[in-house]
């Protein structure tokens, strides 16, 4: 269930040369906060907001240059997240909601649709973590809370035309399961969908092997990486709990694991060759590192992660993502409510700080880690996409 993981945070940009600027407004129907005012500028940054008292949430919209938020956009649901492709975002609405909302942005205040992540024969929420793109016309759709990927075409103007396909992953179901294989998190690299599984227990604790089935984007079929155990395909993983997967061209997959948030240190980094499948662990995490949370690299020697030690006592921290070696803490950033990292399209990294009463976006400089800028937001933040008009 989502109440046992926090959001997955890892970017999902598509950055476009050679665009025109754009000017955001509010304007027609599909919900929203009183006055939420223009954000000027061509790259966005989309942010799902919850309340303090985690009854409602909502998106603000902020320029990346600009660095002012919309205010609040289509309230909502506090079990939220947002997805991004070019020109639109998709607001997620995960558990026992379970809704999906497409948005563009040159028209934020309207829902250009609203379809359920539901099927007839599901009987749990689908929980959907998030939607992940092989091209603009054919997306992954990642239910936490059911056994089946959607296929999705996120350019159907008609509910029945919106699911294509599925992909079946109760093969991993564990025998001790909590109701599903709790897919969390999922990318696209070099024609191939990687989809993380949590296999969680009965007790929602990360005691089963946790594995990541690999399928081939054309054909939707699962390929057989030569890795698994007891007749599954997909590659066992190391660390458990997996939250997030991040690409890089020069390291390959690596795999944010959770663990236990009893503080057993069975989470850390994993690292998987795209090609050969071969999985081996980065980072282990300990007393000193903290639990391993939400992961963002800068290149293959600059990684970052939100270092969890307790209930809103998260430290942003350094890492290399190519040694596994842990630096120091960025100053200031240490014993907050941090709750997610991304990438922008400037090459800063944009921090949610949910710290009461004073909430919004850090803007850091991702090389030396000092902060530029603070963008005050209405709600706590909780996950960040970037998306860019067209």
């Amino acid at each position: 269930m989502a109440l046992h993981n926090p959001p997955k945070t890892f970017l999902k940009s598509m950055f476009l040369a050679g665009l025109s600027g754009l000017v955001l407004t509010a304007c027609g129907g599909g919900g929203g906060s009183d006055d939420p005012v223009a954000v000027s500028g061509t790259d966005v940054a989309v942010v799902a907001t919850v309340s303090s008292s985690y009854d409602s949430g909502a998106v603000e919209l902020v320029g990346v240059d600009e660095r002012s938020s919309s205010g609040s956009y289509h309230p909502t649901v506090s079990d939220l997240a947002v997805a991004s492709y070019g020109s639109d975002y998709y607001l997620i609405e995960r558990y026992q909601s379970d809704r999906i909302k497409k948005v563009a942005l040159s028209n934020p205040g309207v829902f250009e649709w609203d379809y359920s992540t539901l099927g007839s024969s599901d009987t749990d929420s689908a929980n959907v973590y998030d939607l992940v793109f092989a091209a603009p016309d054919k997306a992954y759709m990642i239910r936490y809370g059911a056994d089946t990927v959607w296929v999705v075409d996120p350019t159907a103007g008609r509910e029945r035309n919106f699911k294509t396909g599925e992909l079946d992953l109760s093969d991993y179901l564990p025998t001790n399961t909590a109701g599903s294989t709790n897919m969390s998190a999922a990318v696209v690299v070099d024609g191939k969908l990687f989809i993380a599984m949590q296999r969680l227990d009965s007790f929602f604790q990360p005691n089963n092997t946790a594995y990541v089935a690999v399928f081939d984007t054309a054909t939707d079929e699962e390929i057989d990486t030569g890795q698994g155990e007891d007749g599954l395909k997909g590659i066992p993983l190391i660390g458990g709990n997996p939250m997030s997967i991040v690409h890089h061209p020069d390291l390959g997959l690596l795999v944010q694991n959770q663990g236990s948030f009893a503080m057993d240190y069975k989470g850390g980094i994993d690292v998987i060759d795209p090609d050969s499948f071969a999985v081996e662990q980065r980072l282990d995490d300990t007393e000193e590192t903290g639990l391993i949370g939400a992961i963002e690299l800068v290149d293959a020697e600059t990684g970052y992660y939100l270092a969890y030690y307790n209930w809103q006592d998260i430290s942003l921290t350094r890492f290399n993502p190519s040694t596994g070696e842990v630096g120091a803490t960025v100053a200031g950033l240490s014993g907050m409510d941090l709750r997610a990292l991304a990438l922008g399209p400037r090459g800063r990294l944009w921090v949610a700080d949910a710290s009461a009463g004073a909430p919004g976006l850090r803007v850091l400089d991702a090389d030396s880690g000092e902060q530029i800028d603070f963008v005050a937001t209405d709600l706590l933040p909780a996950d960040i996409t970037f998306a860019r008009d067209l």
